[in-house]
């Protein structure tokens, strides 16, 4: 079973990956990065925007084993915003947090 954070979390980022594609707004990393998870995933043809979540959260659902390699592909290519989302995913039995900032006088965990 996958933690639904993770879940959540790597969905975001392969959508905002893919709307970024489809936009004509990635980068050459993100382009390369979108072509790989199209394969690990599957899919023939870019599916629409609004689909992209669904498709991705089925697919790590059913094969919970990709997650990782998923992960991995967001992790160390240079894929924008979508590698800034799951840069710190560590799911190892802890939780999860994923914050683009945090503005606190103190931190206490």
């Amino acid at each position: 079973m996958i933690d639904p954070v993770a879940l959540a979390t790597i969905t975001s980022a392969v959508s905002v990956l893919g709307n970024e594609y489809l936009k004509g707004a990635a980068s050459e990393a993100g382009k390369a990065t979108w072509v790989r998870i199209k394969t690990l995933l599957s899919w023939k043809s870019d599916p629409a925007p609004a689909e992209i979540p669904e498709k991705v959260a089925s697919a790590l659902t059913e094969s919970p084993e990709m997650l990782n390699r998923l992960l991995a592909l967001l992790k160390n290519n240079d894929a924008g915003t979508a590698t800034a989302i799951v840069g710190k995913i560590e799911a190892r039995g802890g939780k999860i947090v994923v914050a683009d900032t945090i503005i606190t006088d103190r931190f206490q965990m």
